[in-house]
Parts: structure tokens; sequence; C-alpha cells
């Protein structure tokens, strides 16, 4: 039997803690870009004190992560929208919930960012409220988000560094400032790419067409995919550059997504090669 020494249950319980406490967006942002991360969130204990609530997640590699006290339940408002939206996010994510009571001091010591392991230890002992009621605090709409896919509409936009092309890396790190620009300066660089590799002086979806219908192409089995590939650019320079160039910069919901649809492209011209090398390989 291991001995735990004395004083060792009021050491400080040394997990991570996200969220301001009273903040309800701030707390409900917490919960989601760690959701976007890549570690899993298996383990979601709501600790409940008189209508205030805040959690303790557990990942899957067995991290504790507190998210402070922005939630609450009991009444119309911001703090029950932001504990709804949580659960919502965590469960469709395939998180276990269980709910506890703890006292109010307790959810303090959280906000304080000052558990201990005793805290913990007891935590642990501690039954789950029972009958399940977590569930309740989920409002109708958004049990139809969780069902019905929903729920994506509310987790952040992000830009996933890990796969960008490293040409489009200093558009990326200034594209929330100025997400137009970023991608005008993106297609432009692609473009001056395809012309210096093709030697051709064409512009727009005409450089794409005959750069890839004869001088460059992908060392792929099927000339369908070849082809498909080909048509991918011109077709994207069509239905998104050039509106764009003609259009006043502004708000642009979808400006991520475009972005990402360029960063495929860039993506397939560095695959592409000379055309001679590309006649090696026969249709199958």
């Amino acid at each position: 039997m291991v001995s735990v020494g004395p004083g060792r249950r009021g050491r400080p319980a040394g997990i991570a803690y996200h969220g301001v406490a009273g903040a309800s967006q701030d707390c409900l942002d917490a919960v989601l870009n760690l959701l976007m991360g890549r570690s899993a969130i298996r383990q979601v204990r709501l600790l409940s004190a008189a209508g205030s609530h805040a959690l303790l997640l557990s990942t899957e590699f067995d991290d504790l992560i507190a998210i402070k006290s922005g939630f609450s339940s009991g009444y119309s408002g911001e703090g029950p929208t932001a504990l709804s939206k949580a659960l919502c996010a965590l469960v469709a994510h395939g998180a276990t919930i269980s709910e506890h009571a703890v006292e109010p001091d307790y959810i303090s010591r959280v906000d304080d960012a000052a558990l201990s392991l005793g805290d913990l230890e007891a935590l642990s002992l501690a039954q789950e409220i029972r009958p399940a009621r977590w569930a309740d605090y989920i409002q109708e709409r958004h049990h139809r988000w969780v069902a019905e896919g929903y729920w994506v509409a509310m987790m952040p936009e992000v830009m996933p560094f890990a796969i960008l092309d490293r040409r489009l890396a200093a558009s990326a790190l200034r594209f929330w400032a100025n997400p137009d620009q970023a991608l005008v300066d993106g297609y432009r660089l692609l473009e001056d790419t395809v012309r210096r590799r093709s030697g051709l002086d064409r512009h727009g979806a005409r450089l794409f067409r005959e750069a890839f219908n004869g001088r460059l192409g992908w060392p792929v089995a099927h000339e369908a995919e070849r082809e498909g590939r080909a048509h991918l650019f011109a077709n994207a320079f069509m239905a998104f550059r050039n509106p764009r160039m003609h259009r006043p910069a502004g708000p642009d919901p979808a400006a991520l997504a475009e972005f990402l649809l360029l960063n495929q492209l860039f993506r397939l011209e560095a695959e592409a090669v000379e055309i001679a090398a590309v006649g090696e390989v026969g249709p199958a």
C-alpha cells in the first residue's frame, strides 16, 4: 500500500486552467478551442453549485484541464446558453459527461486556479448526480445541432498552418488582418509561378488551360485524373479569383475556405512536372 505523507492533499493540483470566471463567451471559447486540438477530450465532469457551473476535462492522455465558472443554469441568458453550447460540442465530440454537486468554495478554488490534490481526490470519490440531469442543460435547438451537424458552425475558424504550402506562409500570417488582400496576393503568386514554369505569357484561366495542356502535368496513372486537376486551376480562377477582383473588399465568411482551396492549387502545382516526365506514365 502506498503511504500518503502528511500535508500532501493540500498541495496544488498542478493542472491547467482556462477561461475567465463569470465570462460566459470566454469559457465557451476555451472549450471550443480545446476541441480543435489533437488531444481528444474523453471525460467531462460538470461541477455544479447553486446554479453556477465549471468543468473539469480529462484528455485521452489523462491530462486535466479546468474551465472556470462562466456557465450557469436556471434562467434564460448568456450563461445557460454558453453551457448548452459547450455541452453540445462535447457530446458531438464523443466525450463522456457526468455532473457532480460541489460546494460554492470548490467553484471558487477553480476560479482562483487553486485546486489541491485533495480536491481532485474528493471529486474522484464523489458520486455523480442521479438521475442524470446534465442533458437538461442543453437547449432543444442545440440537441438538434448534435444530431444534424449544425454544431460545426460555432467552432472557431483557425488557420491550419500544418497543411499549408510554404509559399502561402506569409499570406497566412496576415490573413485575418486582410483576407481579401491575402487571397489576391496568393492568386497573383500562383499565376506568376505557373507562368514562369510554363514559359507562357498568358493570364488567368487561359494561362492554366495552356500550361496544363502540353507543358505541365502529373505522373498519375489515369488520364481523367490529370485532366481533372488541370481543369481545377482554370475553373477556380473563373469561379473565385475573377469575381474577387471585380468587387469591393469587405466581410467574407467564406474567405478561409477559399484560401484553403487556393492552398490546394499550390500543392497540386508543386506536384506537377514537365510534360515529358508525365508521358512516361501511360493511362491505366
